[in-house]
This record gives structure tokens, C-alpha cells and sequence, in this order.
């Protein structure tokens, strides 16, 4: 073999070796990044939509409670949600169903989930109202334990879940999402206690401006979130303020609120668009779930819930 046909011959291998290196990276990208739960579907309103379960394996003494996580972007749910394996591992813990429901785009929508619901556009709150109804028959659930968590745009519909389906969900916590300006409805049959993480410096969506939304008429102006802070505590006719600081953030706790709900807000102080790791030095996981986990659609208790 010729010097020249060895050099050819290296180089096709180093050529191959690279091509084979990014297939395999494509390859095991949806192996790292989408989950393999069980899906089911449901068809509201003439449209086929679904959710992905994860059920704890363990034995329980009593029903589980529900927590229902909100994706953003596109809202695929057979995409992970930010730290998937903390949450399944306090719902394994903690005897807690994880519902991961799809969203789906009617029409012009700018996203996945409808924002700045009304009667005119109640496809979402009709789909989830049927998603708890389908879960509570094929399991044993806890109804007054039902909570959501949101991310980005899921975050944005979790305000409308604490709006619209208040009867239904104890608590919510959302990270870096907020809510119109104009608020077309918000009448709430109970305070829904919150708790709301945003990055300062989150460059999609700002912290400190209210922004347009880009394409979307029906939702406008977006909050700052100062603003969508003072919203929910001024809503709840709060009376008390505490505030609490780190190096990496500052909590805001607003209590005394009407029917004992609360309000609490991680500012991160150098936060972006990126689910947090950690609030104060505990993981992010843990803490909404410890905020979420004193309430029942009954009010706050002193203690957290446990039914195992």
C-alpha cells in the first residue's frame, strides 16, 4: 500500500469515526431527554389529547395526590420536565401520582396552552377537568390534593388553572412564566396559594418590563413580575411581608392572607430562563414541594401531609 492510499484510507476512517460519533449522539438524544410512561388519550371537544402518567410503585395506606406538571414551548409532554427524576422521586416518596399532559395549538395561538381563558376558549380547563376525572377513576386519588407545577409557558397556564380551576387544584408553583396585564377573567371560588421563581436576568421572559406578547391579540401586554406578584398578594388581601436573602436569591413570603392562602416569590438574583438547581441552598424540587404539600383544597396545615 502506497503512502498516499494509507494516508486516504485514514482519513475515510477518521471521516466514518466522526459520522458515526453524531448518529450516535442523535441516537441516544431522545433516549436522555424523553421519558417511556405510559400514555393515555382522551378526546375533548372533537381534539385527541394526552397526558403521560407516572404512578409510585410502592404500596400505599391511603389515596394518592396529584401532581400535574406543565411543559413549556411547545408543551410536549413526552419531553422530561426540568429535574423529572426529583419529582419522581418525591412522588415515590410521598405516594404522589405525576400527570404530564400534552398542550396542543388551536388556531394562530402564540404556544401551547391557551392563555387569558374565557368562555370562549375554554378547550385547556375543559381537557384537564376530564384528565383528573380519568386519573381518579383508573386510581385512588386524593382530589383535594391536586397541585401544579409550571415551567416557562406552562408556568403561564398554571395562573390560569389557579383562575379557572381553583376548586380543584390546592396549590401551584411556577418557574419563569407570568400573566396578562388584562386579565379578561379571574373569578376564583378559593385563594389558590403560589409560589413563583423568576431569574432577574431572564432574557425571555423579562423580570422587570411587561412585554407583548409576540403574535397572540387575545393575551396582550405581559406582566413584569413585580407586578404579577403584587397581583395575586393584593387578590388575597395579604397583610404580612417577610423577606428573606442569599447570596443567589431573595424569597419574598406574603401571609395573613384571606382564607389562610399564602404568596411566596424566589427572586434570583442572577437567574436566566433556566430551571433553578437549588433556592437558597435546597434543591428547587424540594422546596416547592414542601410549600405545595401544606395544603389541601380545605386550607393550610401547620404539618406537612403524609399518608404513607
Amino acid at each position: 500500500m502506497t503512502e498516499m492510499h494509507f494516508g486516504m484510507k485514514r482519513k475515510l476512517i477518521i471521516v466514518f469515526g466522526v459520522l458515526f460519533f453524531f448518529v450516535g449522539c442523535i441516537a441516544l438524544y431522545p433516549l436522555q431527554y424523553r421519558h417511556h410512561l405510559p400514555k393515555t388519550e382522551l378526546v375533548i371537544d372533537g381534539v385527541t389529547r394526552e397526558y403521560y402518567l407516572f404512578v409510585p410503585s410502592g404500596e400505599a395506606s391511603g389515596p394518592s395526590g396529584l401532581i400535574i406538571t406543565l411543559q413549556g414551548g411547545g408543551a410536549d409532554a413526552g419531553w422530561r420536565f426540568p429535574t423529572q427524576d426529583e419529582w419522581e422521586a418525591i412522588a415515590e416518596k410521598e405516594n404522589m401520582i405525576i400527570a404530564l399532559p400534552s398542550g396542543h395549538t388551536y388556531g394562530d395561538n402564540e404556544g401551547a396552552w391557551v392563555l387569558n381563558t374565557d368562555a370562549t376558549a375554554m378547550q385547556d380547563i375543559n381537557f384537564f377537568n376530564e384528565m383528573i376525572s380519568d386519573i381518579s377513576l383508573r386510581h385512588w386519588v386524593d382530589t383535594s390534593r391536586v397541585y401544579a407545577v409550571g415551567w416557562s409557558l406552562g408556568s403561564m397556564f398554571a395562573y390560569e388553572l389557579a383562575c379557572h380551576m381553583s376548586e380543584s387544584f390546592a396549590a401551584i408553583a411556577s418557574v419563569a412564566g407570568t400573566m396578562p396585564v388584562n386579565v379578561k377573567s379571574c373569578e376564583q371560588a378559593r385563594n389558590v396559594p403560589i409560589m413563583h421563581v423568576h431569574g432577574v436576568e431572564d432574557e425571555i421572559i423579562a423580570y422587570g418590563n411587561s412585554w407583548e406578547w409576540k403574535a397572540w391579540d387575545s393575551v396582550g401586554a405581559m406582566r413584569d413580575i413585580p407586578s404579577l406578584i403584587a397581583y395575586w398578594s393584593d387578590k388575597y388581601e395579604c397583610q404580612s411581608k417577610a423577606e428573606t436573602s442569599g447570596e443567589a436569591a431573595t424569597h419574598f413570603a406574603y401571609s395573613d392572607c384571606a382564607q389562610d392562602a399564602r404568596v411566596e416569590h424566589y427572586r434570583l438574583e442572577r437567574g436566566t430562563h433556566d430551571w433553578p438547581e437549588t433556592l437558597l441552598g435546597q434543591p428547587t424540587s424540594e422546596v416547592m414541594w414542601s410549600f405545595l404539600n401544606h395544603y389541601t383544597l380545605a386550607g393550610r396545615n401547620e404539618q406537612p401531609i403524609s399518608v404513607n
